[in-house]
């Protein structure tokens, strides 16, 4: 049976091709309509990591034998580069692209024919993984294991100290950002001329902070309360 990988980013690639390297069939699973969706969405940002410590090394050997041209190693790329440079020619290799469902989403993963509260004969059973397709059919998938690369974009801490939602926050959902926003770009009307709370000490936050005191020399616009969290 084939190795499942739940998720076609760096992490879930990366896998793949691990896997290919030790001759395990991998099935890839991807939400996104193509490799790296997520990273798409924070595209704008540049890494902290250079290019080296984020090429696979199993992932970079099958590429080098296809004739990709690596970039530069001690070179910070962005979001939007990870996927072009890397990401969509890792996506694009044969071994690759035949395992490779994208516009899906897992909705379980259970042990064949064993029930949840018996554990006889449990670790024998081979996974199944239930999935629907973009048309909305779903499809049974067995596995010998799976490696959930999922990621954790799109599930966003909540700004309470004790992890839960600060008082107010969830009735002003509609005022917050959560993750990384474009603020030089696509996300710019929003916040220019604007007054903004960053909530955050990290390197997310601290560079949105960055960004937001560049857009302090545009005129003011209308006055107006706008929230970002970029924990």
């Amino acid at each position: 049976l084939p190795v499942a990988v739940i998720g076609a980013g760096p992490v879930g690639l990366a896998a793949a091709a691990r896997l290919i390297e030790r001759n395990l069939q991998p099935v890839i699973f991807e939400k996104g309509v193509a490799a790296g969706a997520d990273i798409g969405e924070w595209g704008h940002v540049r890494v902290f990591s250079p290019w080296r410590f984020n090429i696979d090394a199993a992932a970079g050997n099958m590429l080098d034998a296809a004739g990709w041209t690596r970039p530069e190693a001690d070179y910070l790329p962005t979001g939007a580069e990870i996927v072009r440079d890397y990401l969509e020619h890792l996506a694009a290799l044969p071994a690759i692209v035949s395992a490779l469902h994208t516009g899906v989403r897992v909705e379980a993963v259970v042990r064949q024919d064993r029930s949840r509260i018996g554990s006889e004969g449990r670790s024998d059973a081979p996974f199944v993984v239930v999935w629907r397709d973009a048309q909305g059919h779903q499809h049974r998938t067995l596995a010998r294991a799976v490696i959930d690369a999922s990621g954790t974009w799109g599930q966003w801490n909540p700004s309470g100290l004790d992890g839960l939602p600060a008082p107010g926050e969830a009735e002003n959902m509609d005022r917050i950002a959560y993750g990384i926003p474009d603020v030089k770009g696509a996300h710019r009307a929003t916040y220019a001329g604007r007054h903004t709370l960053v909530i955050g000490a990290g390197h997310s936050a601290i560079n949105a902070a960055l960004v937001l005191l560049r857009l302090r020399t545009r005129p003011p616009a209308q006055a107006c309360r706008q929230t970002l969290t970029a924990e």
